[in-house]
């Protein structure tokens, strides 16, 4: 669920802030145009959960009579820098604005892939905050952190096992039969 969150990130930014959003690949980005917000990570840590991780889950299959056990997910924190770079300190401020609209009115994050739908909620970690003055090139930049939390990636190991239709106990006076 880790390429699935970061593309719901990535298309909450460009519907709903900046359409000109990127997912950095790596230290350098090359840009077009500007406004830009650059997006880079994730960076993942691991959260131990001690409470969830000696259960399975189980999916009944009625149709097919089978149950499904997995092993349980691990589960991350993902970690994003976000880079905004703009002519002018109104162009960032009003970017600003729209961040800290997007995290009230969007505070879930929707991520599906062909197996499941989760919600995940997200934050800002690090305050928005003015990186540069004014320079040469007249860009100004600013930058911020966002944390996702919980998302849970399986390991695709899966038990199928037949469900048990009907059990009769059969009582004998000298012994007991279950079937």
């Amino acid at each position: 669920m880790i390429e699935e969150t970061t593309r719901e990130l990535i298309r909450l930014f460009r519907e709903y802030v900046e359409e000109n959003t990127v997912l950095s690949a790596g230290s350098i980005v090359e840009i077009a145009t500007l406004p830009v917000i650059v997006l880079n990570g994730p960076t993942l840590t691991e959260k131990k959960r001690l409470m969830r991780d000696p259960e399975r889950i189980t999916v009944i299959d009625e149709e097919a009579g089978q149950a499904v056990r997995e092993v349980p997910p691990r589960w991350y924190d993902l970690r994003f820098d976000v880079n905004i770079t703009c002519v002018n300190i109104t162009d960032l401020l009003g970017l600003f604005m729209a961040f800290s609209r997007l995290n009230q009115n969007y505070p879930l994050l929707t991520a599906k892939n062909e197996e499941r739908e989760r919600q995940y909620l997200w934050r800002w970690e690090n305050p928005l905050q003015v990186t540069t003055t004014p320079n040469i090139s007249q860009v100004m930049q600013g930058r911020a952190g966002i944390i996702v939390y919980d998302v849970e990636v399986y390991s695709g190991i899966r038990e199928i096992s037949p469900l048990i239709e009907k059990v009769s106990i059969g009582i004998d006076k000298d012994r007991i039969e279950v079937q």
